[in-house]
């Protein structure tokens, strides 16, 4: 990796979503600054790449804190020391769980929608919705079965709130769409989080803000 390269985002992806959710974002106009100073690492959660295949049966889908713990994985084989961690719904608490797990590894994190309680089932109402806009375009398309076993890893994850304060010593910047679902939650994280260490953002009139508002986002 180029010593030019001073930032290293790692996106990580929603429920219902690939990866490139995130890179059409970052290929946006108003991301075209930050391109240039900066070296994306997508992640692409197991089977929820476009036209991925059916997971093997034998294959046992990580549970959400498997999957924070194991991302510093890509980092030790890039040979990458630290990143600015970014996750959306889903992706928001894998990353929010990946920082806590390895400080040491983050300059900080930015989450969009996110949640650090348990499921309160509303990811049902939410999963069906996503799946309705699945498209069915073979190069954007998401394998139903797949989405499903990611979404039961999400709605068994296990209450972090308590341990934010314990385990995170990085700035932390909260995005919220005022239409979303996960607004309180969002604002649970904010009030638990020292001040100082943790910015909230409420992006007004939109529910999915990456989606809705991509410009607003990038300004921040």
């Amino acid at each position: 990796l180029s010593p030019r390269v001073p930032c290293l985002p790692r996106p990580v992806h929603d429920l219902g979503c690939t990866f490139l959710n995130w890179y059409n974002f970052v290929m946006d106009q108003p991301m075209e600054d930050i391109r240039k100073r900066a070296m994306f690492i997508h992640v692409a959660i197991p089977g929820q790449e476009p036209g991925a295949s059916d997971l093997a049966s034998e294959f046992k889908f990580p549970k959400m804190k498997d999957l924070g713990l194991n991302l510093v994985s890509i980092l030790d084989n890039l040979r990458v020391p630290r990143v600015v961690g970014l996750g959306n719904g889903a992706g928001a608490n894998i990353i929010t769980r990946f920082g806590m797990a390895h400080p040491s590894r983050v300059h900080g994190i930015v989450t969009i929608n996110n949640t650090a309680s348990v499921s309160l089932g509303r990811f049902v109402e939410r999963l069906t919705e996503r799946i309705k806009n699945i498209k069915t375009e073979d190069a954007n398309k998401l394998n139903k079965k797949n989405v499903e076993k990611f979404a039961e890893a999400y709605k068994k994850r296990t209450d972090i709130l308590a341990d934010l304060n314990k385990r995170i010593n990085f700035d932390v910047l909260l995005i919220a769409g005022t239409k979303s679902k996960y607004l309180a939650d969002t604002d649970v994280i904010h009030r638990e989080m020292l001040p100082g260490l943790c910015s909230m953002i409420k992006i007004e009139d939109v529910a999915e803000p990456l989606n809705e508002a991509p410009v607003r986002v990038a300004e921040y």
